[in-house]
C-alpha cells in the first residue's frame, strides 16, 4: 500500500457556523502575521529563564535538591538490600516472587525516566508535597522519598495518607497556603495553622495487569465519620517522563474548590509497573500515537466510575499474534516474568474499587492531563464522543476535561474542552502536527501519527473541530505568554518556564471545572476574561455553543513569537499542500462573552 493511500485525509471544510441573526461576524485575526520585533522575540523568549532566576539562588530550593541528590544510594541502598533478602524467595511461592522482584527491577531500569532500584530522581515539588513522613517539617526530604520511591512488592508506598494543604498558587511563582479561615498566607506565618486535607496512595491494576500507582486527594473533612456530603470530582492524567506529582498544583487547587481527586502515574513510568514501551506498544490504537497511555486512561476512568475493566487482548499471548505482520503489529507487546494482576474487582480479581465511591457524584466527574497524557486524554474523549471505548462498551462521560500541552484528533463536541499551550511549546503547525487530520493504516496496522501542540498546532485543532465537528459543548483555547512546554507542569528549578504560568494555568483549568461542574456563573464570567499572561501573538478564544456558534476573541494578536515568526510560513505551506483552510478570525467580544452553566 502507498503512502498516499494510508493516509486518511478528511473531506474538504465547511463553513463556520453561523452567528445567531444579529450577532457580530468573525472578523478579528487570530495569529499575529507581519514583520518580527527583534526585541519582543528576545523578551518572549527570556520567559524561559525566569523560572531559573527564581529557583537557582534560592538556598533551600539548593538544600531540597542537594538531600536529594545526595540520597539517591541510600535509598536505592535499602531497596536493594529488601530485594536481595534471600529468605523471601524460600517456599512454594518463592520462583514467583524472585521472577516478580527481577521484573521490578527491569521495569524501573527502562522507564522514561529510570530510577535506581526503585528510588526516584526527579523530586516531587517541596511546594506541593504531602507530609507523607509525618515529621511536621512540610517539603522535606522524607516526604520526597515516600512521595517518589517505589517498594519492591508494589505501586509506590500503598496504603500510605498524609496531610497536604491548601496551596494558593501566585503569579509571582510563589505558594501560599490558606490558614483554617481559608485567608492565603506565606508558608512562614508564625504561629499560622494551615487548612489541609488528607492525601491517601492506593494502586490500579489497568487492563493489561500492570498496577499503576495513584493518588486520592480528599478535601477537609470529607473523611469525618458521618458525613454523607456528595463530591465533585477531577482526575489527572500526567505527562511523559514525569511522575504524578509534577501536576499536583491543579488537583490540589481543585481540592480547595471542594473536589475530591486521582492522580496517577501511567504503566511505564512514575512508582508504576510497565517499561517505557508498555506506553507504546503495540501500536494498535486508531489515532492515537500512544496506545498503552490511551489504553490506561480508559481503565482509569471504568474504574472512577466501577465499570469493569476487562483484560486487553494483547495479555493472551506471551508476545504476540505472528500469524502475518499485522496481526504481530498491532498484538506485539513485551513479554513479562513476573506477574500480571486481574484488572477484576475483588474479591475475584486484584483491583480495589474506588475507595470514594460512594461519596462521588458522578454526573460530575472532571479530567485534565498534560502532554503524553494529553493524547490519552483527547483520545478518550473522542471515543466518548463515538458512544464506545477500546472494547466497543460505552465509556464514562465526563462532565468537563482540561488539556494541557498536546492533542490527538477528536471528532465531536460534546464535553466542555479547554486547551492550553504556551508561546514556545512543541511546534506544531496543523491539526495532526505536520499532517492533515489523519490514521496512518497499512493494510490494518495503525500508526498514530496524528498529534499536535503548541499554539499553532491548537489553533490548527480547535479550528478543525469547529469546521469538521459537531456538538454544542463550550470549547476554549488558551496560549500563554511565552514559556514552554514545561509552563503547564509544576516541575520547579530544572524546567524552563514562566513564574506566572502555573498560577495562570491552574486559575484557567480549575475555573473551567467549576463553571461546567459546579455551575457557579461566577468561574464562567472568569474563565472569559483575558489574563494579562496570554499569548500577544495567538488569540485566546471561547466558542461557548462548541461547532454551533461562534467563537469569541478573549484577545488579539499584536506580536510575532519566535514559533509565528519561524514556523508560521511552513503552517502556510503545509495548509497549501493539504488544501487545508488559514486560521479561522474570531468574533470581537464587545463586552462580556455569553458563557454560562
Amino acid at each position: 500500500m502507498t503512502f498516499t493511500a494510508a493516509l486518511a485525509i478528511t473531506a474538504g471544510p465547511r463553513a463556520l457556523a453561523d452567528p445567531a441573526p444579529g450577532a457580530p461576524a468573525e472578523t478579528a485575526p487570530t495569529v499575529a502575521t507581519g514583520p518580527a520585533d527583534p526585541q519582543y522575540l528576545l523578551q518572549n523568549m527570556a520567559t524561559l529563564l525566569m523560572g531559573y532566576q527564581r529557583d537557582l539562588p534560592n538556598p533551600a530550593e539548593q538544600q531540597y535538591w542537594w538531600q536529594q541528590i545526595a540520597s539517591l544510594p541510600g535509598r536505592a541502598g535499602a531497596n536493594l538490600a529488601t530485594m536481595l533478602d534471600p529468605s523471601q524467595y524460600q517456599g512454594p511461592d518463592g520462583q514467583q516472587r524472585l521472577r516478580d522482584t527481577l521484573q521490578k527491577l527491569i521495569d524501573m531500569t527502562v522507564h522514561q525516566i529510570p530510577t535506581i532500584a526503585g528510588a526516584g530522581l526527579l523530586p516531587v515539588n517541596r511546594l506541593f508535597a504531602p507530609n507523607w513522613s509525618h515529621n511536621g517539617q512540610w517539603g522535606s526530604p522524607e516526604d520526597n522519598a515516600l512521595e517518589v520511591d517505589s517498594p519492591a512488592d508494589s505501586a509506590g508506598h500503598v496504603g500510605l495518607s498524609a496531610p497536604f494543604r491548601y496551596p494558593c498558587v501566585r503569579v509571582d511563582g510563589d505558594v501560599w497556603y490558606q490558614n483554617e479561615d481559608g485567608v492565603c498566607v506565606p508558608a512562614d506565618s508564625p504561629g499560622v495553622v494551615f487548612k489541609t486535607g488528607t492525601a491517601r496512595k492506593i494502586q490500579i491494576i489497568d487492563s493489561r495487569g500492570l498496577r499503576m500507582a495513584a493518588t486520592m486527594w480528599y478535601p477537609e473533612g470529607a473523611l469525618d465519620p458521618g458525613n454523607t456530603k456528595k463530591y465533585p470530582m477531577t482526575v489527572f492524567t500526567n505527562g511523559a517522563a514525569v511522575p504524578q506529582s509534577a501536576y499536583y498544583a491543579w488537583t490540589e487547587t481543585a481540592v480547595t474548590r471542594g473536589y475530591i481527586g486521582l492522580t496517577y502515574d501511567e504503566a511505564g513510568q512514575g512508582a508504576s509497573d510497565g517499561t517505557v514501551l508498555d506506553q507504546e506498544i503495540p501500536f494498535n490504537v486508531p489515532y492515537c500515537a500512544s496506545s498503552g497511555v490511551c489504553r490506561d486512561v480508559e481503565d482509569v476512568m471504568r474504574w472512577v466510575f466501577n465499570d469493569d475493566i476487562g483484560n486487553a487482548p494483547t495479555t493472551e499471548s506471551f508476545l504476540g499474534d505472528t500469524s502475518n505482520p499485522v496481526n504481530f503489529w498491532n498484538t506485539v507487546h513485551i513479554p513479562r516474568i513476573g506477574k500480571l494482576y486481574n484488572p477484576a474487582y475483588a474479591p475475584d480479581g486484584d483491583n480495589i474499587r474506588n475507595p470514594a465511591l460512594d461519596m462521588v457524584d458522578l454526573d460530575r466527574v472532571g479530567v485534565w492531563s498534560q502532554s503524553q497524557g494529553s493524547l490519552g486524554l483527547t483520545h478518550y474523549l473522542k471515543d466518548v464522543g463515538e458512544g464506545k471505548g477500546m472494547d466497543g462498551r460505552p465509556v464514562p462521560k465526563p462532565a468537563a476535561a482540561v488539556v494541557l500541552s498536546a492533542l490527538s484528533p477528536v471528532f465531536n463536541s460534546i464535553v466542555p474542552t479547554q486547551i492550553q499551550t504556551a508561546d514556545i511549546d512543541i511546534p506544531g503547525m496543523t491539526s495532526s502536527g505536520v499532517f492533515p487530520l489523519n490514521n496512518f493504516d497499512f493494510g490494518g496496522a495503525n500508526i498514530g501519527l496524528n498529534f499536535t501542540d503548541g499554539p499553532l498546532g491548537d489553533k490548527a485543532w480547535y479550528d478543525w473541530l469547529r469546521r469538521h465537528g459537531s456538538g454544542n459543548a463550550a470549547l476554549q483555547t488558551l496560549t500563554l505568554l511565552g514559556g514552554s512546554h514545561g509552563d503547564t507542569a509544576n516541575i520547579d528549578f530544572i524546567v524552563p518556564q514562566a513564574t506566572y504560568s502555573v498560577a495562570v494555568s491552574v486559575n484557567y483549568a480549575v475555573d473551567w471545572m467549576d463553571c461546567h461542574i459546579q455551575q457557579d456563573d461566577a468561574a464562567c464570567g472568569r474563565v472569559t476574561q483575558a489574563d494579562p499572561h496570554l499569548s500577544k501573538s495567538v488569540a485566546s478564544e471561547i466558542a461557548p455553543d462548541g461547532t454551533a456558534g461562534p467563537s469569541y476573541c478573549m484577545n488579539t494578536p499584536t506580536e510575532q513569537s519566535v514559533e509565528t515568526a519561524l514556523f508560521g510560513p511552513i503552517k502556510d505551506f503545509l495548509n497549501k499542500l493539504y488544501g487545508e483552510e488559514p486560521p479561522a478570525p474570531c468574533t470581537p467580544a464587545n463586552g462580556d462573552i455569553p458563557l454560562h452553566p
